[in-house]
Formats: C-alpha cells, sequence, structure tokens
C-alpha cells in the first residue's frame, strides 16, 4: 500500500513538472498582477477622494476670504465693540468696492491651491503606476533626491520666483482681471502662478513675467481708479470759466448710463496746476470705478470739445518762432534778417544797372561794392555766402 501510494507520486510529480511550472508561473504573475490591479485601483480612488476633500477645504477657505467679515452683522459689531476695537462707518461705495476685491483675491488664491493640489496627486498616481509596472521606486527617489540638491544650486532663479509668488499672494499685491505696470510689461492680469504671471498688453500681446524678476507693481485698478485730465488754456480766457466747462463736460457725459454707474464721487477742478511759457493749466480729477478710467475719460473729453468750442474758449498753442543760423547756430530775429535781405536786393539792382550803364558809360565802374549778410541765404541769385567770408582771393 506505502509502495502503490508512492509509485504514483512519484511518477505524477515526474509527469507534471514541465507543464506545472510554467502553470504555477503564469497563475503566480496573474496573482501578483491583479494584486497590484486593485493596490493601483485603491490607490487612486483614495488619491481621488482626497483630492475631492482637499478641493472643498479650499473652496470653504477661499469662500470665506471672498465673504470677510461683514461689519453690518449684529454679532460682528458687538464683538468688535467688546474687544474695544474701533468700528469704522459703513460706505455703500467702499464696501462694495472692497467685496469686489476680496472676490478677486479669493479666486486667484484658489486657483493657485487647486493647480497645487492637482499636482500633487497626479505625482502619486504616477509613483505608484511606476511600482505596479514593477519599475523599482526606491532608487528613483533617491536619485531624485540628489538630482534635486543638483539642482538646488542651478535653479536658484527658479526657487526665487516661488518664495516671490507666494509672498505677492499673501500681501494680495494683484489679482487676475486687475491691470498692473510690473516694469517689463503693462496689461491685465489673466493667470496668477507661484512662478509667473501671464499678462495681456492693449494690443494683444502675452506676456509672461517670472516672479522674481518683478521688482515693483503698479496696479491700476486697486478698489477705485482716477480719472485726471489736464487742459492748457490760453492766458486770456477766462478761469472760471474754463473750469464750469470742464465741470459741466462731466455732467454732460454722465448722460450715459454706463458712465454715470462708473462715476463714484464729484468731479473737482481744484484751480491752476502749473503756468507755463504761454499758457495755464487746468487739471480735472474724478474717481471712478476700477478699469473704467479710459473709458470715463474719452466721454469726458468729446464733451470737453463741444463744449469749448460752443463757448468759445481757446486752448493754448504756440504762437511764436525762432529762426536760427545754420552756421552760427545764433537765434537771429525774422525782422533783422528781412531788412538785411532787403538790402542785399537792393544792392544787386543797383549793382546790375550799373553794370548796364558801364556798357556804355566808360566812366561808370563795373566793380560795384554789395552789403555782406550775416547768415546763409540759399537760393538768392545763386549765393550761399557764410557770415565773415570776404569772397575774395587768397
Amino acid at each position: 500500500m506505502l509502495i502503490f501510494d508512492a509509485t504514483p507520486s512519484a511518477t505524477s510529480s515526474a509527469e507534471s513538472t514541465p507543464g506545472d511550472d510554467q502553470l504555477n508561473a503564469i497563475q503566480t504573475f496573474l496573482h501578483e498582477a491583479a494584486n497590484a490591479t486593485v493596490n493601483f485601483a485603491a490607490t487612486v480612488v483614495v488619491v481621488f477622494i482626497l483630492w475631492l476633500i482637499a478641493r472643498r477645504v479650499v473652496k470653504g477657505v477661499t469662500r470665506s476670504i471672498e465673504e470677510g467679515t461683514p461689519l453690518n452683522n449684529r454679532k460682528a459689531r458687538k464683538a468688535l465693540a467688546k474687544a474695544r476695537i474701533k468700528i469704522p462707518d459703513i460706505d455703500s461705495t467702499d464696501a462694495r468696492l472692497e467685496a469686489e476685491r476680496r472676490r478677486q483675491r479669493a479666486g486667484t488664491i484658489r486657483a493657485v491651491l487647486n493647480s497645487t493640489i492637482t499636482i500633487l496627486a497626479v505625482v502619486v498616481v504616477a509613483v505608484s503606476l511606476l511600482s505596479v509596472l514593477g519599475i523599482p521606486v526606491g532608487p528613483l527617489v533617491a536619485s531624485a533626491g540628489i538630482a534635486g540638491v543638483a539642482l538646488g544650486f542651478g535653479a536658484q532663479s527658479l526657487v526665487k520666483d516661488v518664495l516671490s509668488g507666494v509672498f505677492m499672494l499673501l500681501e494680495d499685491q494683484y489679482g487676475v482681471g486687475d491691470i498692473v505696470d510690473v516694469g517689463e510689461a503693462i496689461g491685465t492680469v489673466e493667470e496668477v502662478g507661484l512662478r509667473s504671471t501671464r499678462l495681456r498688453s492693449i494690443d494683444g500681446t502675452v506676456w509672461y513675467v517670472p516672479n522674481g524678476e518683478i521688482r515693483r507693481v503698479g496696479n491700476m485698478t486697486r478698489l477705485w481708479s482716477r480719472v485726471m485730465i489736464e487742459v492748457r488754456f490760453s492766458y486770456d480766457t477766462d478761469i472760471d470759466a474754463a473750469r464750469e466747462a470742464m465741470l459741466d463736460a462731466v455732467a454732460s457725459a454722465r448722460s450715459d448710463e454706463e458712465i454715470d454707474q462708473a462715476i463714484l464721487s464729484e468731479p473737482e477742478v481744484p484751480g491752476i496746476e502749473s503756468f507755463e511759457f504761454n499758457a495755464f493749466m487746468l487739471r480735472l480729477m474724478v474717481q471712478v470705478n476700477p478699469a473704467t478710467q479710459w473709458d470715463v475719460q474719452r466721454a469726458i473729453r468729446r464733451q470737453m470739445r463741444a463744449i469749448f468750442a460752443r463757448r468759445g474758449l481757446r486752448l493754448a498753442v504756440p504762437d511764436q518762432a525762432m529762426i536760427f543760423d545754420n552756421d552760427s547756430k545764433a537765434a537771429i530775429g525774422q525782422d533783422v534778417l528781412a531788412d538785411e535781405y532787403a538790402a542785399i536786393d537792393d544792392a544787386e539792382a543797383a549793382a546790375a544797372e550799373k553794370v548796364a550803364r558801364s556798357a556804355t558809360d566808360p566812366t561808370v565802374s563795373d566793380t560795384p561794392a554789395l552789403p555782406k549778410p550775416q547768415g546763409d541765404r540759399p537760393g538768392a541769385s545763386g549765393r550761399n555766402m557764410p557770415a565773415g567770408d570776404e569772397g575774395g582771393d587768397e
């Protein structure tokens, strides 16, 4: 019985060894592949859930930034009063502008954080995929660490850009939708990232400005903007009439509903801003909604042109001219040059008459003396004689 049991076992083992080994290898591979696939799928699901949770957290944080703390809330005002914090007066215009600014800032921070979370999720999924494919991740991570140290010395500008972008977001220097001047370019902010800022200029050019290269930022649309129109009038213009005409131009421009909604304050013309050699200058100032100053300026200038023409208000124009000698570079009055050239013409006419008489009368000299001009006179009888030139032979 023992021999019977052992013999088939040995025979079965000898007969099944080649095929069973291959089958076992295939089964082992499929089993490991299934386990790896399940692990990868579980990793993807977990990363996706964490990504959704992180986006919800970001949305909640940015929504709180966007809404802020309403000062007209009874509980908020009571808490501020209890903490002995002075409660500012509520201005509907300022509150609306501040709310719009918070909305822009919240949108910028939301976009940056969402992109950062997405990049982290993609990196985790990529590492899991490499482990599923059988590529060792440990050496890659170690190599990446060494490469990171090596690149850290050469990527100082990248680190500088990222740090500048973080501080820019924390300080709320500008956001998406603002019109800014960053020195290298001027335009509307379309995208704000940790490394660079994307601007679109007025001619449609898209500029990518690294955050580390930005030395200064001029924000033209922070909370509100201002219209400034400078007009130069001639000295014989009545100042009060000119000032009234400029204010009336604003009133006429406000007949347009869009212009009227853009204006936030009453216009003002403080007075004479400067004296010039041929004019005095008045300046009109109006506070308007952000990014609307150019439309308002164009509308007001159009009304100014019509009102100035109807009321006969004269703008300053250059009414004096100077003529410069080409050789001596000295300024000569126009009347002096006219007298000199008139004398030359008279002398040339007298010389021509004397030459004509000398042909018939031998006693008349044919070498008349001509007055010498003080400057060039191109085109006068072929003469172009500089001052001080005696015109004789050496």
